[in-house]
């Protein structure tokens, strides 16, 4: 059985630093598409197998020796799209909420990386949690990129 789910957080939370900007936000998920194994630790090797500006195919090793292909689009400034070879899609989307607040979604479908198909889906809840930890760590990543220059 595959499942789906997707989670948003508020960018600039109280005390997170540097305060990060749109521009910076859609730049660091450019760099994220681009250079996965900054993000993914998981990820030992990754090969652009073309690439058309926003549009281009990778394929990443995991550390267990599998590789994995993945087709990407970027929209600018706002939409990821990463289909990959294994059935999955996720989505990384910038937005903002009522208040004017910058928002970060992280969406997955026909699976949900961490959990395997053959298992009972985990709560909302379990989900929500699993969702928010890799939305921290893309922000948390983006703003390090910022600290040094990179974005």
């Amino acid at each position: 059985m595959t499942y789906a789910f997707a989670a948003t957080r508020p960018v600039n939370t109280p005390g997170a630093a540097p305060s990060l900007t749109e521009e910076q936000l859609w730049k660091g998920l450019d760099y994220k598409a681009r250079n996965p194994m900054v993000f993914f630790p998981m990820i030992t090797e990754t090969n652009m197998k073309s690439d058309e500006g926003n549009k281009f195919e990778r394929e990443s090793t995991l550390d267990n020796g599998h590789a994995i292909t993945e087709s990407i689009e970027l929209h600018a400034p706002t939409i990821v799209y990463a289909e990959m070879s294994i059935g999955w899609r996720v989505t990384n989307m910038i937005s903002y909420g009522p208040a004017g607040e910058l928002l970060l979604t992280i969406s997955s479908a026909n699976g949900i990386p961490g959990v395997a198909p053959d298992k009972p889906k985990p709560s909302a809840q379990e989900l929500n949690a699993m969702t928010a930890s890799a939305l921290e760590k893309t922000l948390g990543v983006i703003r390090e990129l910022v600290k040094e220059g990179k974005l």
